[in-house]
């Protein structure tokens, strides 16, 4: 019988990458989206024809209370079984103002509405939709597990961030609510371990998804176009940022995703997948390494 994987947030970027890895390793999957129904059924048709086991999609809010909990429920009324979560889904800050257009204010700028606004996207979703999820998948894996003589290997992944460590004054409330999943990972995994239950947070760099399309607020000065999020990021990993030159892709994050949930004997970990960013000294530095980054661009 096949292991079974949900991964939510996964009908585009790091998403649509995590499932399509666990599908080729075996699995059946559960692809799920927000509002990508057409994206979803397309990578759930596309993982068939490629893999040949079940993609079961499925649709939720996440933000929503009750949402989380019936998605592993419908999940698990699906296939009867399930071995690994993957906790994707999730939000940047930024909110509309009131002419339409994302806003960006350093925090001391930011108007205390429009504050609100920003913490309480991103609490809803990336914050209490993961917690919310991880508890009903840890509950069901736990019955599980106690049916079992020997209870099998099952995980749990939270994909956050390292924004937990790497301020920027425009989306401090991001920061808050992937910081504040590490220490559900911590508690989680003491509760998990004695069923066989890994709980763990992959800590993601930046990597080029539809998130990071945004504009950054950088302006490229030889033709005063504004960088993207990646782009930014990009020429500060070419300008020494970090020790890999160049930003995550999807499949960087994919790969280190199966294989943290195949170790039986790691739980409760924080694990950056971020090329080096993070390494003690680099960050504090970015905006010479964006503009060393910018010299060697004008240079080619």
């Amino acid at each position: 019988m096949r292991p079974v994987c949900l991964v939510t947030g996964s009908s585009s970027g790091i998403g649509a990458a995590i499932v399509d890895q666990f599908a080729a390793q075996g699995y059946d999957v559960v692809v799920h989206y927000n509002s990508g129904a057409d994206r979803a059924e397309e990578i759930a048709a596309t993982l068939r024809e490629k893999h040949g086991g079940e993609a079961l999609v499925l649709g939720a809010n996440l933000s929503q209370p009750d949402a989380p909990f019936e998605l592993v429920d419908r999940t698990f009324a699906h296939y009867g079984r399930l071995h690994v979560v993957v906790s994707n889904s999730g939000v940047a800050n930024y909110v509309q103002d009131e002419k339409g257009q994302l806003a960006r204010y350093r925090f001391s700028e930011t108007p205390i509405e429009h504050l609100d606004k920003e913490m309480d996207r991103v609490l809803s979703l990336n914050l209490m939709g993961s917690y919310r999820l991880a508890q009903r998948a840890l509950s069901k894996m736990t019955e599980l597990a106690k049916k079992e003589r020997k209870p099998a290997h099952r995980s749990i992944l939270f994909i956050t961030s390292i924004s937990d460590i790497a301020p920027e004054s425009t989306r401090i409330p991001y920061g808050v609510s992937k910081a504040g999943l590490n220490h559900a990972v911590l508690g989680a995994a003491f509760d998990g371990g004695p069923h066989n239950i890994t709980v763990n947070a992959l800590r993601p760099g930046v990597i080029d998804t539809p998130l990071t399309a945004r504009p950054s607020g950088v302006e490229d000065p030889a033709t005063g176009r504004e960088f993207t999020v990646a782009e930014t990021y990009g020429l500060m990993a070419e300008g020494g940022a970090q020790p890999i030159r160049r930003i995550g892709e999807p499949d960087d994050i994919a790969y280190a995703a199966y294989a943290f949930t195949q170790i039986p004997y790691m739980t409760g970990q924080l694990v950056a997948v971020d090329g080096g960013f993070t390494l003690p000294g680099n960050f504090a530095n970015r905006e010479l390494f964006l503009q060393e980054g910018l010299r060697k661009r004008q240079q080619q």
